[in-house]
C-alpha cells in the first residue's frame, strides 16, 4: 500500500488511503479519522469519473462502506455502498452489481427495514434474470444464493412477528422449497445444508416441530460433511429444541450436549445459555440432581455476563419456565429438599434482580432523557454548557481547614482537567490534593451524593458533550478515540457509562447535534 500512496496515480493513491483505514479498522489499531477523510477525499474528488476508472471507484466505495460497518455507523455505510452500486452499474459489471445488491438487502434485513431489504433482494433476482446469458455458468450460483437471501430476509421478518407477520412465512417457504424443487442448481452439500436449516428454523417458529426435527437433521448431517461449525452448532441447538418441545428429552439432551462439544469459544450468546438451562431441566426430569444442579449453576454464574439485551430475552423465558420449576419443586421436594430449595432461590433470586433493574432503569432513563433535552436545548441556542462540580452553594457549610483545602483540591483538578489522565484515580486525586483516600470520599459522597467513580465519570462525560457540541472535527472521530480523549481505554465501557448519563450512545449524540446545528 506504502507504494500505491507514493505513485503519482491518483485513483490509486485514493485506494490506498481507503484500503489502509480499512485495515486498520478492522485490525482495531488506532486510525486518525482525519486525516484518513482528508486524504481520501482530497485524492477521490479528482479521480475522473469515466469508465476506466469505474471499477477502482466502486473497489474505493466498498472500502469506505466496509469501514463504516465496523465502526457501527450503518447510513454512511449504506450510502457508500449504494455509490458502490451506482459505479458497478454504470461499468456494466453484472458480477459486481449483483454482489453489492445482494449485501445491501442483508444490511437492510439488520437494520430491520424489511421493506427495502425484500425490494433490493427482488431486484436482485430480477437483474439476474435479466442478463442470464452475460453470466453464463455464473448464473444458477447467483440466482440461488440471492433466493436463499431473500428466503432469509422473509423468515427474519416473520420472526419478528409470528403473529401479524404469517404472510412472511409462507413466503420464505416458497422460496427455500422453489431451491430445493429447481434441478438445474448444482448445490454444494454447504448451501444444501443452509436451505434444510432455513427450513427448519422456520418450521420451528411456526411451532410444528415434528416437520423442524426432519429438516434440522438432514442440515446436521450435510453441515458435518462441509465442516462448518458454527451452523452445525446452531444446528444441534436447534434441533435439540425442537426434540425438546416434542417431550423426547433424550434426543434433545443429545444434540444439546452435541452443540456443547462443538463450542470452543468463550462467547456467551443466547443459544449457549439456554442449552445450560434445558439440560438443567432435562437432567431434572430425569432425577439426576447432580447434573440438573451443574448445569443450572453453569447459567446462574454466566448470567452476569450477557449482553443486557440477552437478559431482556432470558427475562421473558423465566416468564414461561418460572411457575412450571416451582411446580416440579414442591412434587419432588421430600427426595431433594436440598437442591429444589436452592433452586428456587437462586430463580426467585434472578427474578428479584430483574424488577430491581427494571425499575432502576426505568428512573436512571427519565432522568437521562430530561439531562438530553436540556443540552440539546441549551446547544441549540448556543448556550454555555460549562459548569464547575464543586461551585459552592450558600448553604453548604465549610467545616474546617482541611474542608477547605479539598474542596479548593477538587475546584483545580476540574478548572486543569486533571480528570482526564488515564492515571485519574481516588489514589492519584487525594495524593494532589494532600489528603487521604477515605476523607477525599466523604467530601464528595457529601457534597455530590455520589462516589468518586461516578464523579469522575459525571466530569469526563460533561466535559465529551462540551467537546462534541463546539467541536465539528472531533464529531468525525471514532467512539476509541473519543474515548481516549475522556481518559478511558475502552470504547465499550465509554459508551455504557455516556448512554447512563445521557440516554443514548455516543454516536447518537453526535448525529443528533449535527441535526441541531
Amino acid at each position: 500500500m506504502d507504494k500505491l500512496i507514493k505513485t503519482n496515480n491518483i485513483p490509486y493513491k485514493a485506494f490506498a488511503y481507503a484500503a489502509i483505514e480499512y485495515l486498520k479498522t478492522r485490525e482495531k489499531q488506532s486510525v486518525d479519522v482525519s486525516f484518513y477523510k482528508d486524504s481520501i477525499n482530497k485524492y477521490l474528488h479528482k479521480v475522473p469519473k469515466t469508465r476506466k476508472n469505474f471499477p477502482i471507484l466502486f473497489d474505493i466505495h466498498i472500502l469506505l462502506g466496509n469501514t463504516n460497518k465496523r465502526r457501527e455507523l450503518i447510513k454512511p455505510a449504506i450510502e457508500n455502498y449504494i455509490i458502490a452500486e451506482n459505479f458497478a452499474s454504470l461499468a456494466n459489471d453484472i458480477e459486481r452489481t449483483i454482489k453489492i445488491k445482494g449485501n445491501i438487502a442483508l444490511i437492510y434485513q439488520d437494520m430491520e427495514e424489511f421493506d427495502k431489504a425484500i425490494n433490493k433482494g427482488k431486484e436482485t433476482l430480477n437483474l439476474i434474470e435479466r442478463d442470464k446469458k452475460a453470466l453464463a455458468e455464473k448464473y444458477y450460483s447467483n440466482k440461488y444464493k440471492n433466493i436463499l437471501n431473500v428466503a432469509a430476509i422473509y423468515a427474519t421478518l416473520y420472526k419478528k412477528d409470528t403473529e401479524k407477520n404469517k404472510y412472511a412465512s409462507d413466503s420464505s417457504l416458497y422460496y427455500y422449497n422453489s431451491i430445493l424443487k429447481n434441478k438445474d442448481f448444482d448445490l454444494s452439500e454447504y448451501y444444501k445444508a443452509k436451505i434444510y436449516y432455513g427450513l427448519g428454523t422456520l418450521y420451528s417458529l411456526k411451532k410444528q416441530h415434528s416437520i423442524a426435527t426432519t429438516y434440522l437433521e438432514k442440515s446436521i448431517g450435510l453441515f458435518e460433511e462441509s465442516k462448518s461449525q458454527s451452523y452445525l452448532y446452531k444446528s444441534y441447538y436447534n434441533n435439540g429444541y425442537n426434540y425438546y418441545m416434542l417431550n423426547d428429552i433424550e434426543k434433545a439432551k443429545k444434540n444439546y450436549l452435541s452443540a456443547l462439544s462443538i463450542k470452543k469459544d468463550a462467547v456467551l450468546d443466547y443459544n449457549y445459555m439456554s442449552i445450560l438451562n434445558y439440560l438443567s431441566e432435562i437432567y431434572s426430569k430425569q432425577n439426576k440432581i447432580d447434573s440438573a444442579k451443574y448445569y443450572f449453576n453453569s447459567f446462574l454464574n454466566n448470567y452476569t455476563k450477557v449482553s443486557s439485551r440477552e437478559k431482556k430475552q432470558f427475562k421473558e423465558a423465566y416468564k414461561v419456565d418460572f411457575d412450571q420449576k416451582i411446580k416440579d419443586l414442591k412434587e419432588k421436594n421430600t427426595k431433594k429438599s436440598y437442591f429444589y430449595k436452592s433452586l428456587v432461590v437462586s430463580l426467585l433470586t434472578i427474578v428479584l434482580i430483574i424488577s430491581f433493574l427494571v425499575a432502576k432503569n426505568s428512573k436512571e432513563k427519565k432522568r437521562a432523557n430530561e439531562k438530553l433535552d436540556e443540552l440539546l436545548s441549551k446547544i441549540s441556542k448556543k448556550e454555555d454548557l460549562t459548569e464547575k462540580s464543586f461551585s459552592l452553594s450558600n448553604n453548604y457549610k465549610i467545616k474546617d481547614e482541611q474542608h477547605q483545602q479539598i474542596i479548593n483540591g477538587l475546584l483545580k483538578i476540574e478548572e486543569k482537567e486533571y480528570f482526564l489522565e488515564e492515571e485519574f484515580n481516588l489514589y492519584n486525586a487525594a495524593k494532589k490534593i494532600g489528603t487521604n483516600t477515605t476523607y477525599l470520599s466523604k467530601i464528595i459522597k457529601e457534597h455530590k451524593k455520589m462516589s468518586f467513580n461516578d464523579y469522575t465519570n459525571e466530569l469526563r462525560v460533561n466535559y465529551i458533550i462540551k467537546l462534541l457540541s463546539n467541536d465539528k472535527k472531533v464529531r468525525s472521530y471514532t467512539t476509541q478515540a473519543i474515548c481516549e480523549i475522556a481518559g478511558y481505554k475502552n470504547a465499550k465501557s465509554f459508551t455504557r457509562i455516556f448512554k447512563k448519563y445521557i440516554g443514548i450512545t455516543p454516536y447518537q449524540f453526535i448525529e443528533k447535534i449535527n441535526k441541531e446545528l
